[in-house]
């Protein structure tokens, strides 16, 4: 049990007491040391709004901000989506061309060919053999990424359309150097590599089931991990290579003919997300 200053000055000899008061008032202190008071002190609570402490003030508008921003980015364009149109929060940007953010060529019409927005599709048309023209999406600094289009050669299979072809384009530098990913109307598909001008066939025209024919819709893809590109049709790998002599670059869109064909074709949308990186 402790005892109090005064219960300390009873219990100890007078003599010593009185000395010890002497040397306490010689400094300017009072003789007998005060006794602590029974409760300690704590400094008071600082409030907020209404009384909330601040922790909880900051708390309550960081997660109004959150919601206004998911609210916000609910209604912009660009937002994810998935193979089949569906919405997905991983992609880096999507463009279903209903208001387009990508920096697709406009409307653009010559003699050989012509581009642009036919509603809420992007076209390329080719009305000339042995034409190719494309457009880039205008993304230079992807990393690793997957690259997918819903795309569809219109025409029929008893005319020349049925010869045309469209796809995609892959680490494209300029126009002398890109890879491209073709599919034609008759359920073929191709591989090839321009580098300084010169083309080099990776993959041959080969036929697969995957494939629709003309008039019907291809779901196209390429993922580039940084150390090999990969050739997709949905979900499924037609062909890979490591064999890469071109750096990682622009993304696009094409279409061309044959000596004895012509092209139109339509995209529905394309999308872009991350992949792992090649180790």
């Amino acid at each position: 049990m402790q005892m109090t200053a005064s219960e300390q000055q009873k219990a100890e000899d007078p003599e010593s007491l009185d000395e010890r008061a002497r040397k306490r008032q010689a400094i300017g202190l009072s003789a007998v040391r005060p006794t602590a008071k029974a409760e300690a002190y704590h400094p008071p609570v600082q409030t907020g709004v209404n009384g909330l402490p601040w922790l909880a003030v900051v708390l309550l508008l960081a997660l109004l901000a959150v919601t206004l921003w998911l609210l916000l980015r609910a209604t912009l364009p660009g937002q994810p989506m998935t193979a089949t149109g569906g919405n997905s929060s991983s992609a880096l940007l999507r463009d279903d061309f209903m208001q387009p953010v990508l920096g697709l060529a406009p409307d653009v019409v010559t003699s050989d060919w012509s581009m642009g927005y036919v509603g809420d599709l992007y076209q390329i048309r080719v009305d000339q053999p042995g034409v190719l023209a494309w457009t880039t999406l205008g993304q230079i600094d992807l990393g690793a990424y997957r690259y997918d289009t819903s795309l569809m050669l219109t025409g029929s299979s008893g005319d020349n359309s049925a010869w045309g072809y469209a796809g995609l384009i892959a680490r494209y530098q300029n126009d002398q150097n890109f890879y491209l990913f073709v599919v034609d109307g008759r359920g073929k598909y191709q591989v090839q590599a321009q580098e300084q001008g010169n083309w080099r066939t990776l993959q041959p025209w080969s036929d697969t089931p995957l494939l629709a024919a003309v008039g019907g819709e291809n779901l196209l893809g390429i993922a580039d991990d940084g150390h090999s590109l990969s050739f997709f049709v949905g979900p499924d790998l037609l062909y890979s290579t490591d064999d890469l002599r071109l750096p990682v670059g622009d993304v696009g869109l094409l279409a061309g003919s044959r000596s004895q064909g012509t092209a139109r074709a339509l995209y529905d949308w394309v999308r872009i997300e991350p992949i792992p990186l090649a180790r």
